[in-house]
């Protein structure tokens, strides 16, 4: 029986580790490019609320609500005490393309809006702020903005 020296040894488990992490860094491969993606997306998939005041539901004001979902929003633009105008779109780091569909005519009308994203202090999905122009995030989603994004979400087929 022949036994393996201590050098001959040392050179086989080196070996070893290197096929075993070769093999496991290649088979994360694609796990790390989704993580990489998601990473980079501008904003997590959740609902978000904006407004032209920073104070919810004042009158003669803009408010828009949406969700995203992988870089695609779907959502509304309103007045309180108004109609709403449903839109569908893309979400990027410097701008949102929108379809907006006028509640009126049914019509539909792109539309684009600045945005930027701004890098906090702050680890994790909330490491950035996205600030769209002429609007300011609003922590909370009321009645009415969960009311407005389910309509819109059950006409998103039409806002394509």
């Amino acid at each position: 029986m022949a036994y393996l020296s201590r050098p001959r040894l040392s050179t086989l488990i080196k070996s070893a580790a290197v096929l075993l992490s070769t093999t496991l860094l290649t088979s994360l491969g694609p796990v790390a490019a989704l993580a990489n993606a998601v990473s980079n997306s501008p904003l997590v998939d959740g609902i978000y609320v904006y407004g032209e005041q920073e104070t919810p539901d004042q009158l003669g004001s803009v408010y828009m609500v949406f969700e995203v979902t992988a870089g695609h929003a779907v959502g509304a633009f309103y007045m309180p005490s108004s109609s709403f105008d449903c839109f569908s779109g893309d979400v990027s780091a410097n701008r949102l393309d929108l379809t907006v569909i006028d509640s009126y005519s049914q019509t539909s009308h792109p539309y684009s809006m600045a945005a930027q994203t701004q890098p906090t202090l702050t680890a994790g999905p909330a490491a950035s702020d996205y600030a769209i122009d002429g609007f300011t995030a609003l922590p909370n989603v009321s009645d009415l903005d969960q009311q407005l994004l389910e309509t819109c979400q059950t006409v998103q087929p039409n806002l394509s």
